[in-house]
């Protein structure tokens, strides 16, 4: 069976659209109650505005605003990825890698149309 090519910038918008839900799901309230004293505040604020900007970036011609947001996703990821593994692998652990695995996509395909 082939692959469904016309499927594509549906399923790349629909996975832009889930990285941005997740950041707000998962990182909303941290952002909202503004704790400067935290490193997970700032951490936060990254996943957040990068979520948002991966999604602009999806709008534009040039790949360079895609790459640079998933690029910085990816290591926000697997920083939390990594805070998670030091207790066992579960099921946030599991979250971060689709995410990351997600943003990766992006890192290396860009813009793809």
């Amino acid at each position: 069976m082939k692959p469904l090519k016309g499927l594509l910038p549906l399923s790349s918008w629909i996975m832009r659209l889930s990285i941005v839900f997740f950041a707000l799901t998962r990182y909303g309230n941290t952002v909202l109650h503004f704790n400067i004293q935290s490193v997970m505040f700032y951490v936060s604020i990254l996943f957040v505005v990068f979520s948002f900007l991966l999604f602009v970036g999806g709008f534009l011609a040039k790949n360079t605003f895609t790459v640079i947001s998933a690029l910085v996703l990816v290591l926000v990821t697997g920083y939390h990825a990594f805070l998670n593994l030091g207790s066992k692998l579960n099921y946030n652990f599991a979250i971060f890698v689709l995410v990351g695995s997600i943003c990766l996509y992006f890192v290396s395909s860009g813009n793809k149309r």
